[in-house]
């Protein structure tokens, strides 16, 4: 089996079947035969945390349950988020910080990336929306919460 972790270079995962998954990097696509799901907690504990820790952060900062995004590592602000929910085959985990546009086309939304390949993926643009907004609170929450803890540490060295 394949191990990857997921970097700044990874646009998105896109779930095939249970047990295979295509990733999009800058620059390249390639199938690994692993679950999204299996990507993305081997990246977690890669970075230093768990996929169970993550999914928990993320409920507890938003507020939520369902679909969350989550930070696979923080300093890099790499925030991937689900497109269905993550029990289902067809999920897919877009990181947020690759995304360049994106568009409703007849068949579902058309997703470009700033190495400006695109994906076409079966759901609404409400809810590619709705995805993208909370990963973005996310990210907010996380960076605003170094930023008071670098001002907290550099207040406590004068």
């Amino acid at each position: 089996m394949v191990d990857y972790e997921i970097t700044g270079n990874t646009c998105a995962l896109v779930g095939i079947n249970d047990k295979e998954t295509e990733i999009i990097e800058r620059g390249k696509r390639f199938t690994i035969p692993r679950k999204a799901k299996e990507v993305l907690k081997h990246s977690c504990e890669f970075y230093g945390s768990t996929l169970a820790g993550r999914i928990k952060g993320s409920q507890v900062q938003l507020g939520m349950k369902y679909k969350l995004p989550i930070i696979i590592e923080s300093s890099n602000e790499l925030i991937f988020f689900p497109t269905v929910s993550p029990r289902l085959e067809e999920c897919s985990w877009i990181s947020l910080k690759n995304i360049k546009n994106y568009e409703e086309t007849q068949y579902g939304v058309s997703i470009e990336f700033y190495n400006n390949q695109k994906i076409m993926l079966p759901i609404s643009l409400a809810s590619l929306e709705v995805q993208i907004f909370r990963a973005t609170k996310l990210m907010l929450i996380a960076r605003n919460r170094r930023k008071m803890l670098y001002t907290e540490e550099k207040n406590r060295l004068k």
